[in-house]
């Protein structure tokens, strides 16, 4: 293959990878939920750092309407009562960290020691953190090897990398993205939740910084 076609797939391959890994990691659809059924449901969806819900009517239906003015009028009251809380057009934002330690204020003052529900949250928690830790490490590391593409191509003299390094970068670019993955679902606790659009596109990702690496180190250049 000719060297400047191959830079080009692997560069594209990479900011794919980049791409989608930022998707994710902003991404807040890391596990959806639906609950209830008929003509009332409740759609929830959480993040790396956040959980949404919303509850979604039959606009035909009178006491399904009714439940859904009770539901928006109780999300917006929470929402001016706790500064970890959004509301936003019928939709309840929740900050994790600020939720978690509000529920570890209320167990002190109710003078318990554990609380399933705080221990779970905190399991979210973790998750979501070393998920988004090891997602950025992935991201940069496309980042990177994206730079080491480009540069050249500017005059800049990056001989004094170790030789290399662009293809090390490159598999860390694409394995760290799928590791991020499998760190956040390690962690999680059992649930009845289903994983969403962000995982796939992270997962997503990963299969294109492998790729870019795998082009890179198997694919042979021409000799000119």
């Amino acid at each position: 293959m000719d060297s400047d076609m191959k830079g080009y797939i692997v560069t594209g391959l990479l900011a794919l990878c980049l791409l989608l890994g930022l998707a994710g990691q902003f991404g807040s659809t890391w596990l959806v939920e639906e609950t209830g059924e008929g003509d009332v449901v409740t759609e929830m969806s959480t993040g790396l750092r956040a959980t949404h819900s919303e509850t979604i009517c039959n606009e035909k239906n009178d006491t399904a309407v009714d439940v859904c003015e009770f539901s928006d009028t109780m999300y917006s009251d929470a929402a001016k009562d706790f500064d970890y809380v959004e509301y936003d057009d019928g939709v309840i934002s929740t900050d994790l960290d600020g939720a978690y330690d509000a529920c570890i204020k209320t167990m002190e003052n109710a003078g318990l020691i554990t609380d399933e529900t705080c221990e779970v949250m905190s399991d979210v928690i973790s998750a979501g953190t070393w998920g988004g830790i090891i997602l950025w490490m992935g991201s940069l590391s496309c980042l990177a090897c994206i730079m080491m593409f480009i540069l050249p191509k500017f005059e800049v003299n990056l001989e004094v990398l170790p030789d290399n390094v662009d293809m090390g970068m490159s598999w860390a670019g694409g394995i760290l993205t799928g590791l991020a993955v499998l760190a956040w679902y390690v962690l999680l606790p059992s649930g009845d939740a289903s994983a969403g659009m962000s995982v796939w596109l992270t997962i997503s990702g990963s299969v294109m910084g492998v790729g870019a690496a795998a082009v890179m180190t198997f694919v042979a250049e021409d000799e000119s």
